[in-house]
């Protein structure tokens, strides 16, 4: 069974723009806090050394509106894991309303030199339990 992290937010004030609707650079900083909870409920505090992981795809799908002060839950879960990547998948639905935006996300095990790396063994068997 896939592991996946809720995290409920709020649309803040900063995160919308002049039409009152949230920016769309807003869903990525919801992603990132949903994900940072998924990383800290999957590693549970130990520590990867020795790799980055810069993210080198990012896409999202805005099927319905987010405005300010919206309460909403982003889900975060672990889609696809390959020999340097991990695949996140993220839904934001508001409460008690609609699917607001779906995304996925691309990172990659690099080294110091920014070469894709094979994810370590220890972070490969995490993520792919979490699948």
């Amino acid at each position: 069974m896939a592991i996946t992290h809720v995290e409920r937010m709020r649309v803040q004030w900063v995160d919308t723009d002049a039409s009152g609707l949230i920016h769309y650079t807003a869903a990525l900083r919801y992603f990132e806090v949903a994900e940072h909870g998924l990383m800290r409920r999957l590693f549970e505090g130990q520590p990867v050394a020795g790799v980055m992981m810069p993210r080198v795809h990012v896409e999202a799908d805005y099927k319905a509106a987010l405005r300010y002060p919206d309460e909403f839950d982003c889900r975060a879960a672990v889609a696809a894991v390959g020999t340097s990547s991990v695949t996140y998948a993220y839904e934001i639905r508001r409460l008690g309303g609609p699917l607001c935006i779906l995304g996925r996300i691309v990172a990659v095990a690099i080294d110091g030199g920014g070469r894709p790396v094979p994810l370590p063994a220890s972070m490969r068997e995490i993520f792919e339990r979490a699948r």
